[in-house]
């Protein structure tokens, strides 16, 4: 359980000052001098944009009106960046074109800098290392990206494959690790079903993006938290860690469409892979702040640290606090007038462990140079230099970032990527600032002891969700015990001597190789309950066993050996997980395990005894289009896509059957579904708005279908279908192979064995311009 020592939040949030009967609507968080800035789109009708500001993200203060400009009525999904002074907002009022205003303060008053400059909704800015300039908005054919010659214009664009079936929107661009990661969201506000996928690029952002497998990373249409969608990502308090904000959908507003609110999650990366810890509408540890901040242009910090005068008249800041190894820190500095001197400089001292022995970023705004500096044993030396743009104004505040693992230097200048270092270089140590010749003015400083995603390993991953291998703990005996270490493990985590290998996706995989070697992660249980336990593995052809372990219980599942050794995600068993934070441990007890993610999610047995029919049991809130109600069952109408889902979502392994009605005139589709989650219904949505399985039936034949909110035949075969005539369906789902029989018959039409299964969800029925009639539904379970 939580305790009065563990604070946490829980979405959705309630914010003061909200448009009122509207909410926050298509949030977008920008972070700036260690404070968080949250716009969101206007009522309709109503002139100005509101903001709040925050430094926790949980506590939230209004700003009130950041513009009054009358074209700003109904404005859209207002965005805004930080620029060599300016902040600069993007909105599309009322979906009527594009607008930049422009402000020198995140709190505005922002003012209109341009006409209209056309272009459909969501406009979304991006600037990359070099300081080029992009944008993005939505489109009918997936999001648009276009290149920009200034803030103002905005070249021709061109479509990307960030795609959902339909109109996709809400799109914006992170760039972490060299990889450029795009957030996007379809296809209706309105829609149940409105969700979140991402794609990532590498060359630059207007390549082809890659879709990862592990999409969509936020959706959920059960209950109230529904309508999910239009987010923005941003670093957060403690420098290393990123979360995502988005809104749901709840109720009516007078003039009908739902009100919205606003939500925010953590999110994890595994090398190309990026995971939202969510959705989430429980209890959340809140967000980790840094482990040093001081704000310096308030007297009271100054006390935070040390000052000294050197010989030469060099004025130092450093902090009384010391990184450990492996840091991220950040520095927010401007200069009260202009500088000419070329010899005057301030710098961004790092690692700093005495006067002889430190780094830094030394920023010379006469020259407009920005250099690394290493000073070792009293020598100096000065391994990268390079000149930042002519045109950026040093009296306007700048922020350098350093990032320290000990092998690595990378320095970022106003979040532009500038040196990559292989530098061997001591991390522990103060942080601080350093000027000659020149009158800085500093504002927050701040470090973390995380790097490079390092934070990742230490947060609480929810259950139900999914658990990355290569996410365990700091520190051998507490996050892992490995009998042989391996001397010859990749660049990530290398310190530690996991073994450690890379997938073809450019994700990690974890390979635990003894009898004894263990793995250790942060749960945080929405529920207690019985949870099913699924591996995406690399199966071997030896067999392997696995212990699980949380608190008191503990479990061993077998591995069973793979005639196909491949990736495939395999289902250990279930286990029983108590409520709140814990720790769960894999433990080695057989063979070798190799293998990528452990996905957790709630687990429920079918009464053995098997239910009734359950097409007497369907709710009203769960029949979509125009099916007929007939003795035992239903009929589709014949003129649109009917659908019916019942059960229970959490059901595993069952087997299910029904009486299947073949219609005289034998057109359209008949479906019935298995193991589906997240189901949804609305007029402007893509087809197949399920996640799970079908068996499609037509004219003579069966088609097993995989469903994510499209779909995708995975087997087929024939089966009689005399027009007139009932038979007897049945399907028995078992861990990851289905199979399908069809009137009767003791061998079965379709036999099929997923990769890459879903295990659980509810079960239903669909008609597509078809009069299929369907009665006597059962389903009992079935063996594990």
């Amino acid at each position: 359980m939580y305790s009065e020592q563990d604070p946490v939040y829980q979405n959705p949030f309630t914010l003061p000052e909200e448009w009122e009967d509207y909410g926050i609507g298509d949030p977008y968080i920008l972070r700036h001098d260690g404070k968080y800035y949250l716009y969101c789109s206007t009522k309709d009708f109503r002139a100005g944009i509101k903001g709040w500001s925050s430094e926790d993200l949980i506590h939230w203060k209004p700003e009130g009106l950041v513009t009054e400009d009358p074209i700003t009525t109904g404005a859209y999904a207002p965005e805004v960046v930080y620029w060599n002074g300016y902040f600069y907002m993007y909105t599309s009022p009322a979906g009527n074109g594009h607008y930049v205003l422009r402000s020198d303060s995140p709190t505005g008053p922002f003012e209109v800098q341009t006409e209209n400059l056309g272009l459909s909704i969501d406009g979304s800015v991006f600037i990359d290392d070099n300081g080029e300039w992009y944008f993005t908005h939505a489109g009918d054919q997936g999001i648009v990206i276009h290149r920009m010659t200034d803030p103002y214009t905005i070249d021709i664009g061109s479509t990307t494959n960030a795609y959902l079936g339909g109109w996709t929107e809400g799109s914006t661009i992170i760039k972490r690790s060299g990889t450029y990661y795009m957030t996007y969201t379809g296809n209706h506000v309105f829609s149940k079903g409105y969700r979140i996928n991402y794609a990532v690029a590498h060359d630059d952002p207007t390549s082809a993006y890659q879709v990862p497998d592990n999409n969509p990373v936020v959706i959920h249409t059960s209950g109230s938290f529904v309508g999910l969608g239009h987010s923005s990502s941003f670093v957060g308090p403690d420098l290393d860690s990123y979360y995502m904000v988005y809104h749901n959908l709840v109720g009516r507003s007078a003039e009908g469409p739902p009100v919205r609110q606003m939500n925010i999650d953590r999110i994890v990366f595994n090398g190309d892979r990026m995971e939202v810890l969510g959705p989430t509408n429980t209890a959340q540890p809140v967000p980790k702040q840094a482990d040093f901040q001081s704000r310096l242009d308030q007297p009271e910090s100054l006390t935070d640290g040390d000052v000294e005068t050197l010989p030469d008249g060099t004025q130092r800041w450093l902090s009384k606090a010391a990184t450990s190894a492996g840091f991220t820190a950040e520095y927010n500095l401007s200069f009260k007038q202009p500088v000419e001197d070329e010899q005057a400089y301030v710098e961004a001292i790092f690692s700093y462990t005495d006067s002889k022995n430190y780094g830094s970023a030394r920023l010379t705004p006469a020259t407009g140079e920005l250099s690394v500096m290493q000073v070792r044993e009293g020598q100096v030396e000065q391994p990268a230099t390079l000149r930042l743009p002519e045109d950026f104004d040093f009296t306007k505040l700048h922020t350098i970032r350093v990032e320290n693992d000990g092998s690595t230097v990378r320095v970022y200048f106003d979040q532009m990527l500038k040196f990559n270092l292989p530098m061997q270089m001591s991390v522990a140590g103060q942080i601080g600032y350093g000027a000659f010749r020149a009158e800085p003015s500093y504002s927050y400083t701040a470090f973390s002891n995380d790097v490079n995603g390092s934070s990742d390993f230490e947060v609480y991953k929810p259950v139900p969700g999914t658990v990355e291998a290569v996410h365990y703990l700091k520190e051998a005996g507490r996050g892992f015990k490995v009998k042989a270490v391996d001397r010859a493990a990749g660049e990530f985590r290398k310190s530690d001597g996991v073994s450690i290998g890379m997938a073809e996706d450019r994700s990690y995989f974890v390979k635990l190789e003894q009898e004894g070697d263990w793995l250790s992660y942060k749960v945080n249980v929405a529920e207690a309950g019985t949870y099913g336990l699924a591996m995406r593995l690399l199966t071997s052809k030896e067999a392997a066993t696995v212990e699980v372990s949380s608190g008191n219980e503990k479990q061993s599942f077998k591995i069973a050996p793979d005639p196909d050794p491949d990736w495939k995600t395999v289902k250990l068993g279930a286990m029983k997980l108590p409520e709140g934070y814990h720790t769960l441990k894999i433990k080695l007890r057989k063979g070798q395990a190799t293998f990528r993610t452990l996905d957790l999610y709630a687990s429920a047995d079918v009464p053995r005894a098997g239910t009734a029919n359950l097409l007497d049991a369907v709710a009203a809130e769960d029949i979509y289009g125009a099916f007929a109600a007939i003795d035992g069952g239903f009929q589709g109408s014949g003129i649109a896509d009917d659908r019916l889902f019942v059960g229970d979502p959490a059901w595993e392994d069952y087997e299910l059957s029904l009486q299947v009605g073949i219609p005289e005139s034998l057109t359209g589709e008949g479906q019935v579904f298995i193991r589906t989650t997240n189901e949804s219904y609305f007029e402007h949505q893509v087809r197949d708005s399920a996640m799970g399985y079908a068996i499609s039936l037509t004219d003579g034949q069966l088609q097993l279908l995989k469903l994510n909110y499209d779909s995708f035949a995975v087997s087929s075969g024939r089966a009689p279908m005399e027009p007139g005539q009932t038979y007897s369906l049945r399907v028995a789902a078992t861990g990851s192979r289905i199979q399908v029989y069809w009137g009767g018959a003791d061998e079965p039409v379709i036999d099929y064995t997923d990769p890459d299964p879903y295990f659980h969800g509810r079960v239903g029925l669909r008609s597509v311009d078809s009069t299929f009639s369907f009665r006597e539904m059962q389903v009992r379970a079935v063996k594990r």
